[in-house]
């Protein structure tokens, strides 16, 4: 009779100290960081020509070169400066024109595929699997069973998560609750932003940006006038949902030597000795050798406009003038040094 007595008291003693060992597990739980970044993006594998409908050869759009890449527009931007084609393509019509053509590419390809990435993943577009990703901070892919793709990224054992990170933590995990970020502003006067739920936050006009320092610092930017964080921050933002970083250095174009953010989009000042901006000042293109007025007759003048492009221009009989707006017939020379021109045709011809 004392035993039944006494067995309900020790099994709810026990019970007690589980259940408080189990809420001293979630409080440790609750204080580790763990910042979350499900991604979404378009991405597609693509096999097209670059063509440029605003821009007319012999009656037909100009193609400035073949795409054969998989791409996904947060990374656009960034491919816009490195592609040979794009770079053609923006002296021609300008980085915003041929960045939108390229939105318009992926956007509206059949086979496009709206990705959302995992919890320490990032994107790695492949033609054969557009929406693929990588893991960071010590995770692995996980591929469910059957599946043909990883779908989330996961700790394998024996290592053990830790403040958002993957590893071998011998001592255990600190449960200290994360120290506030460093605080910082490029601009003087700006009030100290105050750590909400969903991060820090910066004055009017300002944007929330990481630094390369550390992973959880950040600064306040004027993506809309700074010239070194053009249209958007260079670093993405340490907090909350993540935004690709798609600002531009507009001093580290290449060949500038001077220009401004105006905005969000770089506008350049002044170029290089032997280079000059387009006409729409986002691109310096070098001189011609003889940039002098010149008369040409019956002539044939061809320039690479990319891989296996090539453009013609005949009876041409004055200097180029630089003409941009929708449908015109390229005919006449074309100055490379001074972005695109059209010269129209000589009355009585």
């Amino acid at each position: 009779m004392k035993f039944s007595t006494v067995a309900p008291l020790v099994l709810a003693a026990s019970s007690a100290y589980a259940s408080s060992l189990t809420r001293g597990y979630d409080v440790i739980k609750s204080r580790q960081a763990k910042i979350r970044r499900d991604v979404l993006d378009v991405c597609v594998g693509l096999d097209v020509d670059l063509t440029l409908t605003d821009i007319l050869q012999n009656g037909k759009p100009l193609v400035a070169g073949h795409l054969d890449v998989c791409l996904c527009v947060s990374l656009i931007p960034e491919f816009v400066k490195s592609n040979s084609a794009c770079q053609t393509a923006s002296g021609l019509l300008g980085v915003a024109k041929v960045t939108a053509i390229l939105e318009g590419l992926v956007n509206n390809h059949p086979d496009c595929q709206h990705c959302s990435f995992p919890e320490h993943g990032h994107s790695v577009c492949a033609p054969d699997w557009p929406c693929g990703f990588e893991c960071s901070n010590g995770y692995q892919p996980y591929t469910n069973p059957g599946d043909q793709h990883p779908s989330s990224c996961k700790c394998p054992a024996p290592m053990t998560e830790c403040n958002g990170q993957c590893g071998n933590y011998p001592n255990g995990c600190g449960s200290a609750v994360p120290a506030p970020p460093q605080r910082r502003s490029r601009h003087a006067g700006i009030a100290a932003s105050k750590r909400q739920d969903t991060g820090p936050t910066c004055g009017a006009g300002y944007t929330v940006c990481g630094v390369v320092e550390g992973s959880n610092e950040y600064e306040c930017v004027d993506t809309v006038n700074d010239v070194e964080s053009c249209g958007g921050c260079m670093v993405p933002s340490p907090f909350g949902t993540y935004f690709p970083a798609v600002g531009r250095d507009c001093t580290a174009l290449p060949h500038v030597e001077s220009a401004v953010c105006k905005s969000s989009a770089c506008y350049i000042t002044s170029c290089a000795p032997g280079y000059a901006p387009n006409q729409f000042n986002d691109v310096c293109y070098p001189l011609e050798s003889n940039p002098g007025p010149q008369n040409v007759t019956n002539s044939k003048r061809m320039f690479n406009l990319g891989p296996g492009v090539e453009a013609i221009t005949e009876k041409a009989t004055k200097r180029a003038d630089v003409i941009a707006g929708a449908q015109a017939d390229i005919r006449g020379l074309v100055k490379l040094g001074e972005g695109a021109g059209v010269v129209p045709k000589p009355k009585g011809l």
